[in-house]
């Protein structure tokens, strides 16, 4: 709920004007932007903060269209058979390399379907438990939990959520078993969290900074490969118990499959321009998001590693959503 908060506000701030209605500049033909899931959240923030800068910077109408449903699969499947012509793009994010392994159809290769532009943004997760919990470091989480194998439970915002396979992936690498708690949305479960009705779970930082600012969580440790500004004494995985961990919740933007090379160049181009700009890295951070460019051939290889890291991740823990 605090993340949903934030992120509305911001999306309102950003979104006026960035119609399909509004007038094409220059006679271009307008772009839209297709956010797999519904107004309001982290998705559809970056994209509306996109959509408003590249509008501005090439003088060509970039809007959102909201295709949400089945995970996410349905908007990403519209894109998948849309035109190469540039005039449809797909903001994905952890759940376009996900979702394959979680479904039994998804109607599109998260790979082959789609042209690779670039990645967009990313932001690490918080590990955190109850204000009263007696955990009051990550090592004591993680000695409990390896003294009392299944005994303690995390929430998630569901089967197959980012933060659901985000710990299934912390317990093969360090050696816990925990019991896992299906919510129904990444607000209930830091209402969970924060009423002690789980003992831990891995939020989103909005969430997690807003219910630490309150006084209702302990945030223990993040899970990226460097501390959060805004939570600077608040150790990595890595610093807090001496094993390598990296993950991140990652956007980034792609294309149909068989976008031309001076198109994908030329997105790339102005993708860089955009991120790259104080007003947007200023507008990021209100939703704890760090911008993260790369090439579209780094960002091609990226959405391949996580693609099979995630398929590894749900096939040890035999996970599904509709198998």
């Amino acid at each position: 709920m605090f993340k949903k908060s934030i992120a509305v506000c911001l999306a309102a701030a950003v979104s006026g004007g960035l119609t399909p209605a509004s007038a094409q500049e220059g006679g271009r033909a307008p772009v839209r932007i297709v956010v797999a899931s519904a107004p309001g959240g982290n998705i559809d923030v970056l994209g509306r903060i996109l959509a408003e800068h590249l509008s501005a910077l090439t003088h060509q109408n970039y809007y959102v269209e909201n295709r949400a449903g089945a995970g996410g699969n349905i908007g990403t499947a519209y894109v998948a058979q849309a035109r190469p012509d540039g005039q449809t793009l797909l903001i994905v994010s952890t759940s376009h390399t996900s979702n394959v392994h979680l479904y039994r159809k998804v109607g599109y290769d998260p790979i082959k379907s789609f042209t690779p532009i670039s990645s967009l943004a990313q932001s690490a997760f918080a590990i955190a438990v109850p204000t009263g919990s007696k955990y009051q470091t990550l090592q004591d989480f993680v000695a409990d939990a390896r003294a009392h194998p299944g005994r303690i439970n995390y929430g998630s915002a569901g089967v197959g959520q980012g933060n659901h396979l985000g710990m299934e992936l912390l317990k093969s690498d360090i050696g816990i078993d925990l019991m896992h708690v299906p919510f129904t949305s990444m607000g209930a479960v830091v209402t969970a969290l924060m009423g002690a009705q789980v003992d831990v779970a891995m939020l989103t930082l909005p969430g997690a900074l807003a219910a630490s600012d309150a006084g209702k969580v302990r945030i223990l440790g993040v899970t990226g490969r460097q501390r959060v500004a805004k939570l600077a004494m608040v150790p990595t995985i890595r610093e807090a118990i001496g094993h390598e961990f990296d993950l991140t919740s990652w956007q980034g933007l792609l294309g149909p499959a068989g976008l031309p090379d001076k198109q994908v160049a030329d997105l790339n181009e102005n993708v860089r321009k955009v991120m790259s700009s104080p007003q947007v890295v200023e507008q990021l951070d209100r939703v704890a998001l760090t911008p993260d460019v790369s090439t579209p051939a780094e960002f091609g290889r990226f959405l391949s590693s996580e693609t099979a890291r995630w398929g590894k991740v749900i096939g040890d823990a035999k996970i599904g959503v509709d198998k």
